[in-house]
């Protein structure tokens, strides 16, 4: 006798509660908000300018590689395992790339990045706090 496997998931409606249509719908919807936030925020000034900037500075040869080396070497310190001076990485941080970061188009870039960030950040902590999933229980 042949036996029948179904994902965890399987949202198949063998009992007709209408469960499977009910989940569509609402997973429909879902797509239709989550759609409507990404043209929302690409269609931001604040997005629009990253673009415009992040164009630009491909247009610089090397100096993409360059920012990407300081975000890099920024990533590296704000997430180090091992316990760091954060006061005095962050001076050698400023001090290392201090001129680096007179170049205007270098300046604007990482300042155009950093508003796309708080952007997509409070959304992330609008619907993280919008949505208990108690995790105080399991911490």
């Amino acid at each position: 006798m042949e036996t029948h496997k179904t994902a965890p998931d399987d949202s198949a409606d063998y009992y007709g509660s209408g469960i499977k249509h009910k989940r569509v719908k609402f997973m429909e919807t879902i797509e239709k908000c989550t759609e409507a936030l990404i043209q929302a925020i690409q269609e931001s000034k604040e997005y629009v300018r990253f673009c415009q900037v992040r164009d630009a500075v491909r247009m610089e040869p090397g100096l993409r590689q360059e920012i990407n080396d300081f975000r890099r070497h920024v990533f590296a310190v704000q997430n180090a395992q091992e316990p760091l001076d954060m006061y005095g990485e962050q001076e050698r941080l400023c001090r290392d790339y201090e001129e680096f970061r007179k170049n205007a188009l270098v300046h604007e870039f990482l300042e155009s990045e950093l508003r796309v960030c708080r952007i997509l950040q409070r959304i992330m902590a609008d619907v993280a706090g919008a949505v208990d999933l108690d995790e105080q229980e399991v911490i």
